[in-house]
């Protein structure tokens, strides 16, 4: 144990370190469920788990990466959120081993888990049952794999294409490093260095899964590519769409909104600080870094360009959790070009025009935090002579990351919500229901699991015309302030439910804590 931990095996030491912090921050940093698209997966793992879970029509359903994985961890530790993205954790350990394993040992592997380890919304979903955190484990190990092509062949090309099929059935993002082994083979042969084994391999195993999975849904819906016609049926108008707003919309989408996106969101900073290596890598072609580059570049250029259907154009929404898998290749990046712009005053002053384009961006949208934090950023890039260089780095990236914690406790309230919804609905009688906000009626599976009576009890407030049809003598209402940040768009129903309440019904309690809204009302004596 002594010398695993020695100075003699750094990587080892910085690998030990950095789950340590993964598995603290994971610990401590839960938050509670996001009321969205994780309570399906959280559901859809229970019932294939409890052998009840069918494919249908809906594509999450056949994204078995994403569900079947952590539904294994719910079956073992007991269907409860926060255990249940114990799998998240695992898929950012086994991502950060496999990204210290290819590092160069002329790299700093501090340098990578510094970076592996503090973006605020990696971290944010490190706590979470998403296919996205998932996916990061499969992203890492397609470039990984075809670090090794030369040594090992069959291997490599086995881990590329599982990382590509397995990543597939996560999430459709992984497409985007389909081009992955096309590009490397072309940069192979104009080195004369195409390893014809590994190419075969990946052909090979490529078509065995290939067919294996086009065969399941001929066999099991009569069409192969049920699965392609699912995922653009799944395609739907909303204020994330742009085809259906006009090509200007479509313009404004593929030319400086992901910018604006990737500074709003805390991306810019990752990306800036790769371009060094990705600029020498682009020179050198040397490895391991021109694997990682091209995935990098393919990532990026994937999500700034790429359509959520193939019937029709329409840029994916750049939401901050779907570009979370960017952030280890991006560290791996870091990394290797530490060094190099530190040496060249002509890539540091590169690097700090695009600090301040960063920063001017927040200030321009008013974001003073990220300004800030960008604008600390640029003075200890531009000091090449700031004693402490190192310690200060660690405390710029670290204090967002942690603060985010404390941030979203705050902002939630998650425990509150549990205790107050399990209080109050021992409080009603059977024929009795309390009104809620449509995100936490959407959720109740999950928040109340196994408790189908109180989950009964609980309606959603965007059925009021049913309710108001019921005319009841007595009516409870919970509502979670928690809609203002997340789901702002409820506020006509509870604008909605305000307006009834107040013409029909008479307030006889209420109570109020840690932004859950509770009120008891009676029908007036007129009515």
């Amino acid at each position: 144990m002594a010398a695993f931990l020695s100075n003699r095996n750094p990587k080892s030491l910085a690998f030990v370190a950095g789950s340590t912090f993964l598995f603290l921050y994971w610990l401590v940093g839960f938050d509670g469920i996001t009321f969205s698209d994780d309570v399906y997966y959280l559901l859809a793992g229970k019932k294939f788990w409890e052998g009840t879970m069918e494919a249908n029509a809906y594509h999450f359903s056949t994204r078995w990466g994403a569900y079947v994985p952590s539904g294994l961890i719910g079956y073992i530790f007991g269907f409860e959120p926060h255990r249940i993205s114990l799998i998240s954790l695992l898929s950012y350990l086994g991502s950060l081993a496999l990204l210290l394993k290819a590092l160069p040992t002329k790299s700093n592997p501090w340098i990578l888990v510094l970076w592996f380890s503090t973006q605020v919304y990696f971290l944010h979903f490190l706590t979470k049952v998403y296919p996205d955190s998932l996916l990061v484990f499969w992203v890492v190990l397609i470039p990984f794999s075809a670090v090794y092509r030369d040594k090992k062949p069959f291997l490599a090309a086995l881990g590329l294409v599982s990382g590509l099929f397995f990543g597939f059935m996560t999430k459709e993002t992984i497409v985007f490093l389909g081009p992955l082994p096309l590009v490397l083979y072309f940069f192979d042969r104009r080195k004369k260095t195409a390893n014809s084994s590994f190419y075969l391999w990946i052909l090979g195993i490529g078509f065995l899964f290939a067919a294996v999975y086009i065969s399941y849904f001929w066999l099991r819906f009569g069409d192969p590519f049920y699965r392609i016609a699912s995922i653009n049926a799944g395609h739907y108008i909303s204020e994330f769409t742009y085809a259906d707003k006009g090509i200007r919309s479509i313009l404004r989408r593929i030319s400086y909104l992901p910018i604006i996106t990737l500074v709003e969101r805390g991306y810019w900073l990752w990306i800036i600080m790769a371009l060094p290596a990705l600029w020498q890598i682009m020179i050198r072609k040397n490895r391991p870094g021109l694997e990682f580059s091209v995935a990098a570049l393919l990532l990026i250029v994937g999500f700034w360009l790429m359509s959520s259907t193939l019937e029709f154009y329409n840029p994916i929404y750049l939401n901050p959790r779907h570009l979370i898998i960017l952030v280890p290749i991006l560290a791996f990046l870091i990394a290797l070009g530490w060094e190099d712009w530190q040496a060249k005053s002509k890539m540091r002053r590169v690097l700090l025009a695009m600090l301040l384009l960063g920063v001017g961006i927040s200030l321009f949208q008013g974001d003073f935090k990220m300004a800030g934090f960008q604008g600390v950023f640029f003075l200890l890039t531009g000091s090449p002579y700031l004693s402490f260089r190192s310690i200060l780095l660690v405390v710029i990236l670290a204090i967002p990351a942690l603060f985010s914690i404390f941030y979203q406790q705050n902002l939630k309230c998650y425990p509150s919500l549990l205790i107050t919804l399990n209080e109050e609905l021992k409080k009603v009688g059977n024929q009795e229901f309390i009104l809620v906000n449509n995100f936490i009626d959407f959720s109740k599976e999950v928040l109340l699991d196994g408790n189908f009576q109180a989950q009964s009890k609980l309606v959603g407030i965007e059925k009021i015309d049913s309710v108001k049809s019921l005319n009841p003598s007595q009516i409870k209402v919970l509502i979670y302030r928690y809609y203002q940040h997340a789901y702002p768009k409820e506020q006509v129903d509870v604008d909605a439910l305000e307006k009834w309440l107040t013409s029909e019904y008479v307030l006889q309690d209420e109570k109020e804590k840690e932004r859950i809204w509770v009120r008891s009302f009676e029908r007036k004596s007129n009515q």
